[in-house]
């Protein structure tokens, strides 16, 4: 409750604000194209579990949601996903998939210069919905080079290595966290029409 409650304010507030304007659909037009790189391919795989974690509440939990949520220097979201076992000896691509509103499901917020940052978390390891900012997974690899921007209109490949799962294991879990500096954002994590969100290929 507390987390659509913060929602709800955010979005009261870039409604209220001269400068922060919210984006907003214009027309019921449907583009036929995605970004490109922007579609998924089969057998691609979507977060597990989504955790919102504040910096200013820092022992607040949030619990699940379906709508992650970022705003600058507070708020951040903690992805998780599950590495099946047919993934051994694959390439996992981890991808941020981020069409504009006129080619997305439901519209989004986002507001600010669009820095983000990427913080991975060790293998096996993962939120639960008793995460909070101050009790975060321990401490994994993260993606070496990542956009230094995300904005509307584009597909981000976040990281592509090895897909970590080994031999005999039933599954791995795997999960990191964005968070932003400048910017206020907040999404329907959906795969209909173009894709938004993170996603994984196998291939």
């Amino acid at each position: 409750m507390r987390f659509i409650v913060s929602i709800i304010a955010i979005l009261g507030s870039s409604l209220a604000s001269p400068v922060a304007m919210p984006l907003e659909v214009i027309s019921e037009h449907y583009h036929q194209s995605c970004p490109s790189g922007g579609t998924l391919p089969r057998g691609y795989l979507s977060p597990t579990l989504m955790v919102p974690v504040s910096a200013k509440f820092p022992n607040v939990r949030f619990g699940s949601t379906k709508v992650p949520l970022i705003t600058p220097n507070d708020f951040c979201t903690i992805f998780n996903l599950e590495i099946p076992p047919s993934a051994v000896n694959k390439t996992c691509t981890l991808e941020f998939l981020f069409p504009d509103h006129q080619e997305t499901f439901s519209p989004y917020v986002y507001n600010g210069a669009g820095h983000f940052t990427f913080t991975g978390y060790a293998f096996g390891s993962g939120a639960t919905l008793k995460t909070t900012y101050a009790n975060q997974p321990p401490a994994g690899p993260s993606p070496p080079s990542p956009p230094a921007v995300l904005s509307p209109g584009n597909a981000y490949t976040i990281n592509v290595g090895g897909c970590a799962i080994e031999t005999g294991m039933a599954g791995l879990e795997v999960s990191g966290m964005l968070c932003s500096p400048d910017t206020t954002f907040a999404y329907l994590q959906s795969s209909q029409k173009c894709p938004i969100g993170f996603y994984v290929a196998i291939s």
